[in-house]
């Protein structure tokens, strides 16, 4: 995608995802022109600006205080998101952060509710919104009006970093892109939230290691389930949606086994529905936009092409959709706590 004009962006962040991805993203899109790059720490700052071929800058306010800057990419530690998103709002700056958005649902939501005061472009690096898999997901769950939608999510253990009792951390900070995912495939944010979760079993430490998380919506007539775990070795990831007007799954989030029906009105023990029509679609992955160029870089041509053009409107992966996603992490653990039922309402209402 060309826009009429290049979007000046800096990145916020030199750690491995802010540069491999988001900022080798950035100078590869064409709307975008990455001028500079920016982090607390003189040897990754550094070796970032040698990497993407632009200047580098400790403090970031410095680089709000450019009138030639249009936009920053966050992508430092979580906990740090919310403060530099808030200060580039009020500088008047579009914003692209790494997931997740904030590390607490209250921090979240003052990012989405200030960008929207602003009238400033908000968007949250769910890259896999954009891929071929991600997309085709979303358009077939929709077409079989989705009553139980279930992910699998398995991984070996995690690097050192990843080892943490943060809700937004460790294991959810890559399945945070399965739980925003299934809220866009179920339609929104989910009424209430279940959960259990598994700690230390490696380290014998708070570390959060096994996750199964149910998201409920219409007072639980539909839900979402998704079951994550640092000692899934070699399990492949499922997915599986079942609505009333068919069924979707996937055993490699690259096919779709698509079974397309008239709605069931009747009773009928092994008798095929009525209508029924199956078929596979093959998609890129989750790794590749449907058009085969990086899912990070399409996010940031989409991002691009928001901020150049406002009216518009904000486009997919909103702030708020963000704040959401922080606020089904969060409840999850609380719930898990708890041990009951816990309205998304109580941190996100």
């Amino acid at each position: 995608m060309q826009t009429a004009r290049k979007v000046a962006v800096a990145l916020i962040g030199c750690g491995r995802r802010g540069v491999q991805a988001l900022g080798r993203a950035a100078r590869e899109a064409a709307a975008l022109d990455l001028l500079a790059v920016c982090d607390l720490d003189e040897g990754r700052r550094l070796a970032a600006a040698a990497a993407l071929g632009v200047p580098a800058e400790r403090d970031y306010r410095r680089l709000l205080d450019r009138p030639d800057l249009h936009a920053v990419i966050v992508a430092t530690n979580p906990r740090a998101h919310a403060r530099i998103a808030l200060d580039a709002i009020r500088a008047g700056k579009h914003v692209l952060v790494e997931k997740p958005l904030a590390d607490t649902t209250l921090a979240a939501r003052e990012v989405a509710r200030a960008a929207h005061a602003a009238g400033v472009v908000g968007m949250v690096g769910y890259q896999v919104r954009f891929s071929g898999f991600g997309e085709a997901l979303v358009r077939a769950a929709h077409a079989v009006d989705a009553v139980q939608l279930v992910v699998t999510r398995q991984r070996g253990p995690m690097n050192p970093v990843g080892f943490t009792p943060d809700h937004y951390a460790g294991i959810m900070d890559a399945a945070t892109h399965s739980v925003h995912q299934m809220m866009v495939a179920m339609g929104g944010p989910p009424q209430s939230v279940y959960a259990a979760v598994t700690r230390g079993t490696i380290l014998g430490d708070e570390t959060l290691e096994f996750v199964n998380l149910l998201m409920e919506y219409d007072g639980g007539r539909r839900t979402a389930l998704l079951a994550t775990s640092m000692l899934g070795f070699q399990v492949p990831g499922v997915v599986q949606v079942v609505g009333t007007r068919g069924t979707v799954s996937s055993l490699d989030r690259r096919t779709l086994r698509v079974l397309r029906h008239d709605a069931v009105t009747v009773p009928g023990a092994g008798a095929e529905p009525p209508g029924l029509e199956a078929g596979t679609i093959e998609t890129t992955g989750e790794a590749r936009s449907p058009d085969g160029r990086d899912a990070t870089v399409a996010m940031l041509e989409r991002f691009a092409g928001l901020v150049a053009e406002p009216e518009r409107g904000q486009g997919p992966n909103t702030l708020a959709e963000g704040a959401a996603a922080v606020a089904v992490t969060e409840a999850m653990v609380q719930a898990a706590v708890q041990g009951r039922r816990l309205p998304l309402a109580a941190l996100y209402p």
